[in-house]
């Protein structure tokens, strides 16, 4: 099952990101698909130094670059390392966001069903 929609019919349908943190996971809405997603996970971020890592077809994980020599920003993300290491990437550390895929190098927003069901899992 795509954890993303692409086709016209369901342009209308609940999208969402996950903001994933110290203090919990959160969906938020994104109201609409042509909002621009890059800036809002920036925004969530509150970084622009931001680096996307995509986790397999269907999602990405955005959090702040680290630069080589360069301290891990914040506490580690023990969210989003499950998320990252599942797909045999380092962990992370500080606010994380999860997108759907990139497209066009822009990220993609999530089905709001499939962002709750990733949330209910990283919960645990």
């Amino acid at each position: 099952m795509a954890l993303f929609r692409r086709n016209r019919a369901d342009s209308n349908a609940t999208t969402a990101l996950l903001a994933v943190t110290d203090s919990g996971i959160t969906r938020i809405h994104t109201g609409s698909y042509g909002m621009d997603l890059v800036q809002e996970v920036a925004k969530l971020l509150r970084s622009e130094n931001i680096r996307s890592t995509k986790l397999g077809d269907d999602l990405t994980l955005w959090h702040a670059e680290v630069s080589p020599g360069q301290a891990q920003p914040g506490r580690p993300n023990p969210a989003a390392s499950q998320l990252a290491a599942e797909h045999g990437h380092s962990p992370v550390s500080g606010p994380a966001v999860v997108t759907g895929a990139l497209l066009y190098g822009s990220p993609y927003p999530l089905d709001a069903d499939e962002a709750d069901r990733i949330a209910a899992r990283l919960r645990g």
